[in-house]
């Protein structure tokens, strides 16, 4: 490492660069050191608020002086070419998930790391919230009992541009990839290996090009099941995430308040208040990412973990087109419909 800081490099400087690169801000030996982007003056922005160099291309970024790792916050689509380079030239890698749009694009992106000796991360930051750790724990003691059942569902008012690479199908991956991952995820970290996918989806947004909203229902290999439930325009925003298990259940209202209750008759209730910010996942997560790279440690989600959440997503995606059940281990990938 180079002195006492962790020095950070950005491929990307959109509007989730702008959330890292606060998160950043927030962690003690840790600083934003080069920004890059196909937006030069976008980069430059960036670069001008946290006091970091606007470099012109990812070649230049990956090479930039005293460097201690990259994170990739562009379109999915250019993410394998990214890691890519990045690997190639020895550094560890934090890119936003999706990893890829394609499972052939992340097998080649994790084989292109491990190559190279480097750690990948999948910035799956909903894994950093709190009480989402706290139910993960409590699944994966026993505590529950036996795994029944888990939801998550996510309804939102999310301002998608028509023109936004978001809007495109092949770039980003749709709704899937882009926010019912993180609820997949959380998914697959409490039931583990899913046998089974249903799903139907709708485009109720008429200005978007994709759907904007999608149900799945998730069948695991060890028992028990899934329902995930996302949009991106609803009037009424609603999260609730939960867990029945044989001996108990919990539920996160809100991303704020944990509540449930044991068959033996103890209240499980932590509340982190109303004024609890969403931010603080991405700060815990940078803070672990700095960690981690000071001490030369594997990543906490590596890119395996996002591969597996990349598969789960787009076996919902082509359920959803489809409408009908995919079984996993995902088939030989066909390209996604242009459709809803």
């Amino acid at each position: 490492m180079n002195g006492t800081k962790i020095n950070v490099g950005f491929i990307g400087a959109g509007s989730i660069a702008g959330t890292h690169a606060a998160a950043i801000a927030e962690v003690e030996g840790a600083r934003l050191v080069a920004i890059t982007d196909a937006l030069p003056e976008r980069a430059a922005a960036l670069a001008q608020e946290y006091g970091a160099a606007a470099v012109r291309d990812v070649e230049a970024l990956v090479r930039f002086p005293g460097l201690d790792v990259v994170y990739i916050l562009t379109p999915p689509a250019v993410h394998g070419e990214q890691i890519a380079a990045a690997a190639a030239a020895g550094l560890p890698i934090v890119c936003e998930k999706p990893l890829t749009v394609t499972l052939a694009e992340a097998d080649e992106a994790i084989a292109a790391a491990r190559a190279a000796g480097v750690p990948l991360m999948t910035a799956l930051s909903h894994r950093y919230h709190p009480l989402a750790a706290i139910v993960r724990a409590m699944v994966q003691s026993g505590e529950l009992g036996d795994f029944v059942a888990a939801w998550s569902h996510r309804l939102v008012n999310l301002p998608v541009e028509p023109d936004s690479w978001m809007n495109d199908l092949r770039a980003g991956g749709g709704l899937a990839l882009q926010y019912a991952m993180h609820d997949l995820d959380w998914a697959l970290t409490l039931g583990g290996a899913v046998a089974g996918v249903s799903a139907v989806q709708s485009q109720t947004n008429p200005e978007l090009a994709i759907a904007d909203n999608l149900w799945a229902l998730l069948r695991f290999a060890g028992g028990g099941s899934a329902s995930i439930g996302t949009s991106w325009s609803a009037a009424q925003p609603h999260v609730e995430r939960g867990v029945v298990g044989s001996r108990g259940n919990v539920r996160i209202v809100e991303q704020k308040r944990l509540v449930g209750a044991l068959h033996n008759g103890r209240t499980i209730e932590q509340d982190l208040g109303d004024d609890y910010d969403w931010f603080d996942v991405f700060v815990r997560e940078s803070r672990d990412v700095v960690d981690r790279v000071r001490r030369a440690e594997p990543f906490a989600v590596t890119g395996e973990d996002g591969r597996r959440a990349l598969e789960i997503s787009l076996a919902v995606l082509q359920a959803a087109q489809t409408e009908r059940p995919v079984a996993l281990p995902l088939a030989p990938e066909r390209e996604m419909e242009e459709r809803t």
